[in-house]
């Protein structure tokens, strides 16, 4: 009779795993785009080319400009805080405004990241930058939060453990998907029980090392997204 909960336990595993997956892909092809002037951005949403854009301002100017051609193509213009009153790179948010509603093209507007922050939660899963679908990842963040908190006996730490991992540790959600109550590879198979789990402590070092790892990863995909970009361009 348990079977086919089991299933779908798995199969809802397997869902939100790829959601997350998707998201946390698409937000490291954005961290680090290739450089472009405001020229070519203006000219690209002329062309309508720009179907997303990301915008920093300080003040009454942009400072940093990220915009998309598609999920695996991103852009920016180089943080323009620098050159203000410069007219070659000087940008202004009414014009930037004027320029995308012409276009239709879809704009987000962000705080510098000073003075951004979700407290000690992971902050990628709620600025995944995609047209209209964002939230479903940070729906798939929540509800894996929620099967965490659900799960009676997580195999490899306490909750403790998995809620720094989570936090922290950014790419928790991932990993807790993939391995808890067992490696989701291993389908149904009965579970191994661990000599030992991770107490709070311990996952709370853990998490440190996994958020410097998930932060690495974050930049190679964004580096090799870069040198992608350039061979197709180039």
């Amino acid at each position: 009779m348990r079977e086919p909960y089991r299933l779908a336990g798995l199969w809802g595993r397997v869902v939100l795993l790829v959601v997350l997956v998707w998201g946390g892909l698409v937000t490291a092809f954005s961290v680090d785009p290739p450089n472009r002037s405001v020229e070519e951005f203006r000219a690209s949403l002329r062309a309508g080319e720009v179907i997303y854009v990301i915008a920093t301002e300080s003040g009454q100017h942009v400072s940093e400009l990220r915009w998309s051609s598609g999920p695996l193509f991103w852009y920016r213009v180089a943080p323009l805080t620098f050159c203000q009153g410069l007219p070659k790179c000087d940008y202004e948010s009414k014009e930037l405004y004027h320029d995308v509603d012409a276009a239709g093209a879809r704009l987000v507007v962000q705080q510098p990241r000073a003075q951004r922050g979700n407290g000690i939660f992971s902050e990628w899963p709620f600025h995944v930058p995609v047209p209209h679908g964002g939230w479903l990842v940070a729906a798939a963040w929540f509800v894996s939060l929620l099967s965490m908190l659900g799960t009676a006996r997580p195999r490899l730490g306490n909750r403790w453990a998995w809620f720094w991992l989570f936090t922290v540790g950014e790419a928790g959600a991932i990993v807790f998907l993939l391995l808890e109550p067992r490696p989701v590879w291993q389908g149904l198979d009965p579970e191994v029980p661990m000599r030992r789990r991770m107490g709070g402590g311990q996952g709370c070092l853990v998490s440190i090392g996994l958020g410097i790892a998930s932060g690495a990863a974050l930049l190679a995909v964004s580096w090799l997204t870069n040198v992608l970009t350039g061979m197709t361009t180039g």
